[in-house]
């Protein structure tokens, strides 16, 4: 492998404007590579490098590197900084959703004074802290309030959870995001009870909420045979990803066919199962990183599975509907996944799969290997 630092001199010589974009993908190789043994000369350097670079490139350049760089580990703090606060949403957006090195300070000064598309793209972080759910839930429109209660990873004070409930009362979708969420607390449902429907009232009562008028005898059993049920076509489904996953190593079915019918069926834990045995992963981590996942990764996974837009399109609906998530905004969905660069999210699930390696047991091979990147 070439030296890191001779790399590093040699990218910083380049004055080819045509080829800045080419660097920026080959920064991303050395990040790849190099993985968390940089020199703190190398740090300083990427640094550098990365901030002249971006300084000449341009719009629809940034956008690119927002949507394929950015959100790596080790990417320069300042320019992630910048990118995030960038009115361009489509340069902000990925940052917002993904960045590592944006801090709850970051994004709290962003979300005080940033549009409605900002606090959107921020509602979608993997984990958002009390400080930040208050500002969003404070200034977010409806849009934004529905996709932050129905982020499982975000954390609300009492405040937070009263001013939700005091939204709920004109909004019938946001009391459903509401009960689903499983973090709320006895007083937030005590005082959500009254406002909501008879289904809803139900699905309380079966994961536990034990209002006197609610949970009988027959709503217990009810629960139970609903539970007893939805176990039983679940190993039947899951058999019915074997005969896929068979069909497909035959070459009588391609992944994204077996995909595209899992959707159609309405089956998105299926759809975790078959995505995991292509790409040779925990079926249980796919799962996670489908459903509690941020975006930007989502994106990236089924990128590097090669699944054209049409068929992530529907995933990503069937996702919202079973989530209970406000449906995607297909443009802004098709222009993300666009722009992102196969060959990096190849490369990027390779490491995922090599990580996978060490800590599993020997187990049977995948549907099929991911096309070298």
């Amino acid at each position: 492998m070439p030296d890191l630092h001779d790399e590093l001199k040699s990218i910083a010589a380049e004055r080819s404007s045509e080829k800045r974009l080419q660097l920026l993908h080959k920064i991303a190789d050395l990040f790849l590579v190099s993985g968390g043994a940089r020199t703190d000369v190398e740090n300083y350097l990427f640094n550098d490098i990365m901030e002249k670079i971006v300084d000449q490139i341009s719009r629809d350049a940034k956008v690119q590197v927002a949507a394929n760089l950015a959100t790596l580990r080790g990417f320069p703090a300042s320019i992630a900084r910048s990118f995030a606060a960038d009115e361009d949403i489509d340069i902000a957006r990925p940052v917002l959703r993904g960045s590592p090195v944006l801090g709850d300070d970051d994004l709290v000064g962003i979300a005080k004074t940033a549009g409605q598309q900002h606090l959107h793209a921020i509602a979608t972080r993997d984990q958002l802290s009390t400080v930040i759910t208050d500002v969003l839930i404070d200034r977010g429109d409806e849009r934004v309030v529905h996709r932050v209660s129905a982020n499982h990873g975000a954390s609300f004070s009492d405040w937070g959870f009263e001013q939700l409930v005091e939204k709920a009362r004109r909004d019938v979708d946001l009391q459903e995001l509401l009960v689903e969420r499983p973090d709320i607390s006895r007083s937030t449902i005590d005082s959500l009870l009254p406002l909501v429907s008879e289904t809803l009232a139900l699905k309380l009562a079966q994961r536990g909420y034990d209002p006197d008028s609610a949970n009988t005898p027959d709503l217990r059993r009810l629960a139970r045979e609903q539970f007893e049920e939805a176990l039983r076509d679940r190993r039947v489904a899951i058999r019915g990803v074997t005969a896929l996953g068979e069909l497909i190593a035959r070459g009588d079915l391609t992944v994204e066919e077996a995909l595209i019918e899992l959707v159609e069926s309405g089956r998105l834990f299926d759809v975790a199962v078959l995505a995991s045995k292509v790409a040779d992963l925990d079926r249980n981590h796919v799962f996670g990183l489908i459903t509690r996942g941020q975006i930007q990764v989502v994106m990236l996974f089924f990128r590097a599975l090669d699944v054209s837009l049409g068929a992530f399109e529907r995933i990503m609906v069937l996702r919202a509907r079973k989530l209970g998530l406000p449906a995607p905004d297909a443009a802004e969905l098709a222009r993300d996944y666009v722009m992102l660069d196969k060959s990096l999210a190849q490369r990027a699930i390779r490491f995922l799969q090599a990580r996978h390696r060490l800590t599993k047991p020997k187990a049977e091979e995948p549907v099929r290997q991911l096309a070298a990147g």
